[in-house]
C-alpha cells in the first residue's frame, strides 16, 4: 500500500525528556504518534513549535513550596538542526500586525519518512513581543496566545511550502492549530483562479480534527475581535477580496471565537480520542459527526523489552520487576533525598496535577489511610508526582497542599517525586507496584499513563473513565466507584489488594499477583500507539 502524507499539526510534543516542547498527555501522544510512524516510516510531517522552556522544570523548596526553573535546553547547540533549502537556512515570514516577523524552523529526522518540525519566532530582529512569545507554551496574554495560534497554523503551511511538501491530509489536534485553513484555502484561491469560498469548501475536506478534551482549558475562547483584527489583516495583506468574518464566522458564539467549534466546522473528519469520550462529544456537538479512535502509546518507548518476552517464568517476571523497583529507588533518591523500602507494596499517583484528576481525595480520612499504610503485616508506601498547569492556578496550590500532609501527617509513609517529565513517568511506570487513577467521571477523555504502567506489568487501581472503560479488569486490576472514592480505595486496598501483594508461595513469589501482571501485559497490546495509528490510516487517511 502507497501511504498518503499526512501532516500532523499539535500545540506541543513530547519527542525528548529535556526538549521543553510538552506540557501533559497531549505532548506526550503527539510524541507517541510521531514514533510510531517512524517505526512504520509512514510520510508522517509533525509540525510544533520551539519553546524556550522558561518555568519548564519544577522544583520543591525546603518549605514545600513548588518554584518552575527555567529549561537549560539550548536548541542552537541540542540535537535539533535548522531546516534548510539549498544550504541556505529557511527563514519564514509570519503574517504580522506591524513589523516584519520571521520565523527559523528546526527538525528531528526520526525515520526517513518521519520528521518533526519546530517553528520559532524567536530571532533576531523580530519585535520583543514575538521573541518572547517563545517562553513556553500556554504562556501570554490573549494576544501573545494568539500569535503562537498564528505562528503554528499559518507559519507551519508557509513551512511546508516553503519545502515544496504538499500533504494528502492535515491533521490537527486540539483547536489551536486551526488558521491552518486560512493559508491552505489562499493558496488553491490563487494558485487556481477560483473563488475563496470554492477553495474555503476544498480545503475543509483535508482537514482531520481530534478532540482531546472537552474539559474548558483544553477548548481555547478568544474575544471575536481579537481574531477578527488578524482575519482582516490577513484578507488585506493577502489582497483577498472577501469579507474578513467569513474567515471566523464558523467559531462564532455570540461575542467569543471558540476554537473547538471551529475547528469541528472547518474540518471533514472528527475524532474523539476513547469510545467514552465519544458519548461525551456527541452530546456536547450532536451537529457533528464523530470517529472514535481511543489513544495509544509507543510501546518501544514506555514498556521494558523484557516484558514482550511471554516464556517469562514467575522467578523471571518478579525479578526484573524489583530490578525496576530498585531503579525507581534510586530514582527518588536522587531528586528527593528520601528512601522508601523497594519490598513495601508502592503505590503511585502521577500525571499532570489538575482539580477534576482529584488528586487529594485520598486524604479525605488521613486516620483511615495512616493506619492502612502502617498496616505491620502489609505495609505500604505511596509515591505522588505532577506539574502544575500555568493556564491552571489552583493546580500550585494542590501541589502544596500534597506536600505539606507529606511532609507532616504522611510523614515517613509518602514522598512527593518533583519534576515530572518523560525520564520519571519511565520509571514510575515501570517500578512501582499499583497505579491508582481516580478523575471526577465524565471529564477523563482517554488518559494513558496507566496503559504505561500496564505494560511492565503495573497494576491499575483506576476510576472508570476514559480509555479504562473498554477494558474488563476482573482479574487484570481493580476498579473504584466515582461516587464512593474514598471509602471506596481505603477499603479494597485493604481487604483486597495488600494482602494479594504480600501472599506469597513457598518459594518466596506472589503468584497471584504475577497472574493479574501477565494479564495486564497481554492487555497493554490492545492500546499500542501502532494500533492507534493503523486505525488512524484505515479511518482517517484515505
Amino acid at each position: 500500500m502507497k501511504f498518503k502524507t499526512v501532516a500532523y499539526f499539535c500545540n506541543e510534543f513530547g519527542i525528548d525528556n529535556d526538549l521543553p516542547t510538552y506540557s501533559g498527555g497531549l505532548g506526550i501522544l503527539a510524541g507517541d504518534t510521531i514514533h510510531a510512524a517512524a517505526d512504520m516510516d509512514y510520510p508522517m510531517l509533525g509540525i510544533g513549535i520551539l519553546y524556550k522552556g522558561k518555568s519548564f522544570m519544577q522544583h520543591i523548596t525546603g518549605e514545600g513550596k513548588e518554584e518552575k526553573r527555567d529549561s537549560e535546553f539550548d536548541h542552537d547547540t541540542s540535537f535539533l538542526r535548522s531546516t534548510t533549502v539549498n544550504g541556505k537556512t529557511l527563514v519564514i515570514p509570519i503574517l504580522s500586525e506591524n513589523d516584519d516577523v520571521k520565523a527559523k524552523c528546526y527538525q528531528i529526522r526520526l525515520s526517513d519518512k518521519t520528521l518533526s518540525f519546530f517553528l520559532s519566532t524567536d530571532v533576531d530582529g523580530n519585535p520583543k513581543e514575538s521573541i518572547s512569545d517563545m517562553d513556553a507554551l500556554y504562556h501570554g496574554d490573549v494576544k501573545s496566545l494568539i500569535r503562537q495560534h498564528i505562528l503554528l497554523g499559518l507559519g507551519g503551511i508557509g513551512l511546508l511550502n516553503a519545502l515544496n511538501i504538499k500533504p494528502s491530509y492535515y491533521h490537527i489536534n486540539e483547536g489551536r492549530p486551526a488558521f491552518i485553513v486560512w493559508e491552505l484555502a489562499k493558496d488553491i484561491h490563487k494558485q487556481r483562479n477560483i473563488s475563496f469560498e470554492e477553495a474555503w469548501k476544498e480545503t475543509k475536506e483535508k482537514i482531520i480534527y481530534t478532540n482531546h478534551t472537552l474539559v474548558k482549558a483544553g477548548n481555547v475562547v478568544f474575544p471575536k475581535e481579537d481574531i477578527y483584527n488578524w482575519a482582516e489583516l490577513f484578507v488585506r495583506k493577502n489582497d483577498i477580496d472577501i469579507d474578513p468574518e467569513f474567515l471566523i464566522r464558523e467559531g462564532l458564539e455570540w461575542d467569543t471565537f471558540n476554537t473547538t467549534l471551529f475547528s469541528l466546522n472547518i474540518s471533514k473528519k472528527h475524532t474523539s480520542v476513547s469510545k467514552l469520550h465519544l458519548k461525551y462529544a456527541k452530546d456536547s456537538y450532536p451537529n457533528n459527526e464523530w470517529i472514535s479512535i481511543t489513544n495509544g502509546i509507543h510501546l518501544p518507548r514506555w514498556q521494558d523489552s523484557d516484558f514482550r518476552n511471554e516464556k517469562l517464568s514467575d522467578t523471571d517476571i518478579w525479578s526484573l520487576h524489583l530490578a525496576k523497583k530498585r531503579e525507581l529507588l534510586d530514582t527518588v533518591i536522587k531528586r528527593t533525598g528520601l528512601g522508601f523500602d523497594p519490598d513495601k507494596l508502592i503505590i503511585t499517583w502521577a500525571r499532570r496535577l489538575a482539580e477534576y484528576k482529584q488528586p487529594k481525595i485520598i486524604f479525605e480520612d488521613l486516620n483511615n489511610l495512616i493506619d492502612i499504610l502502617n498496616n505491620e503485616k502489609y505495609p505500604i508506601q505511596l509515591l505522588f508526582a505532577g506539574n502544575s498547569h500555568s493556564a491552571d492556578p489552583n493546580s500550585k496550590s494542590i501541589i502544596e497542599e500534597v506536600i505539606k500532609i507529606f511532609s507532616k501527617e504522611l510523614s515517613g509513609l509518602a514522598i512527593f517525586v518533583p519534576n515530572y517529565n518523560i525520564s520519571l513517568a519511565n520509571h514510575l511506570t515501570s517500578g512501582s507496584d499499583l497505579w491508582l487513577n481516580t478523575p471526577q467521571g465524565n471529564l477523563e477523555a482517554c488518559g494513558t499513563s496507566g496503559m504505561k504502567a500496564i505494560s511492565n506489568g503495573v497494576l491499575n487501581f483506576t476510576v472508570i473513565d476514559g480509555w479504562t472503560k473498554e477494558v474488563n479488569w476482573e482479574g487484570v486490576g481493580w476498579t473504584i466507584d466515582p461516587q464512593n472514592v474514598s471509602r471506596n480505595f481505603y477499603e479494597v486496598l485493604k481487604d483486597e489488594i495488600a494482602p494479594l501483594y504480600y501472599k506469597r508461595n513457598e518459594n518466596g513469589i506472589p503468584d497471584g499477583w504475577i497472574e493479574r501482571m501477565r494479564k495486564s501485559i497481554k492487555v497493554a497490546n490492545d492500546f499500542s500507539a501502532e494500533r492507534m495509528l493503523e486505525n488512524y490510516i484505515k479511518l482517517l487517511y484515505r
